[in-house]
């Protein structure tokens, strides 16, 4: 049974779009021409193990287990009970629109829309879909700072590493004090106005769904230790695209490279983080000596996956009642 009429969505900014769609194309165009070329990349393909990649594609199906569990586990706590197959299969439509939205979450829209089908409340909806993207960042984050404090002679040659911990923290900085008392005080004072008034409300009651898990700790805490297994399984995957392109990384230093990358593709400046994913990966691939055709044909895979499961998605969503 169709329980709500199929979204409408919010309408997108066509130049936005095209300035964000043109500059990560440019990005990418400049790093294929510039830093390496189609024959470097034809050449580094050919030799990859298939083997290693097919068991990397594998992975994918238990990251989305994984993330539609932890996902319905928070909905839960919100008093929104949301089957399991649902959630998996709104995580592909996801990722399918990811491929037309800035950064490389920008599906989470699609999902928050399918999650307020069951709670009704876009508001609420998004409140899960934030929190449930904020334990795997902060797994994400903890990853790549432990692992940089036994690689501190990485993490020397490396400022990329310094620079995205340093805005993870100030990242994490801002929520914390976003769901602090403070800023409860300082939203409420701010102006009664139209337009003001309405995103004052809006942000109180969002922070108010956030805060919900602070009561719900068993939840919360629950959702960590799937956005811990998601996560490490994320570690793994690249893992093995490691090793089908025969890369001399160690396990550990994955858990460097994969957040910090993973954290600059999320920067809204291009389309699915397109440019954003080769240009960091073959920045940080340099301190290995890894060729700048190596590290963007490694991207590419990982592109190449994403686009598989985004059709998946699309097809989904054709189908979809």
């Amino acid at each position: 049974m169709n329980i709500s009429p199929q979204p409408r969505g919010k309408k997108k900014n066509p130049l936005v779009f095209s300035l964000k769609l043109a500059f990560g194309v440019s990005l990418f165009v400049f790093l294929l021409v510039y830093k390496t070329s189609l024959r470097d990349i034809a050449t580094v393909l050919k030799t990859v193990d298939v083997r290693w990649l097919a068991i990397a594609l594998s992975l994918n199906a238990i990251g989305l287990l994984a993330s539609a569990y932890r996902w319905q586990i928070l909905a839960r706590a919100q008093g929104d009970v949301i089957p399991l197959s649902f959630l998996t299969k709104s995580y592909l439509v996801g990722m399918f629109f990811s491929n037309f939205l800035p950064s490389s979450f920008g599906g989470d829209l699609v999902r928050i829309w399918d999650g307020s089908r069951y709670s009704r409340s876009l508001l609420k909806s998004s409140a899960i879909v934030v929190v449930e993207r904020l334990t795997g960042l902060i797994v994400l984050f903890l990853f790549a700072l432990i692992a940089s404090l036994f690689r501190l002679d990485m993490a020397r040659r490396t400022p990329v590493i310094w620079v995205s911990l340093a805005l993870g923290v100030i990242g994490l900085g801002l929520i914390a004090l976003f769901l602090s008392p403070v800023s409860k005080g300082l939203i409420s004072r701010l102006p009664d106005r139209r337009l003001l008034r309405t995103l004052k409300e809006k942000a109180l009651r969002f922070r108010e769904a956030v805060l919900v898990y602070k009561k719900e700790k068993a939840a919360f805490y629950k959702a960590g230790v799937w956005a811990f297994i998601l996560q490490a399984n994320v570690i793994f995957y690249f893992f093995l695209i490691g090793k089908a392109f025969h890369l001399r990384i160690g396990f550990l230093d994955y858990f460097i490279i994969i957040p910090i990358v993973l954290l600059i593709q999320a920067i809204p400046v291009t389309i699915n983080g397109i440019g954003l994913r080769e240009g960091s990966t073959i920045e940080i691939f340099k301190f290995y000596g890894i060729s700048a055709g190596t590290a963007f044909s490694f991207s590419l895979v990982d592109f190449a996956f994403r686009l598989i499961l985004g059709l998946i998605g699309g097809v989904i969503y054709v189908f979809r009642k």
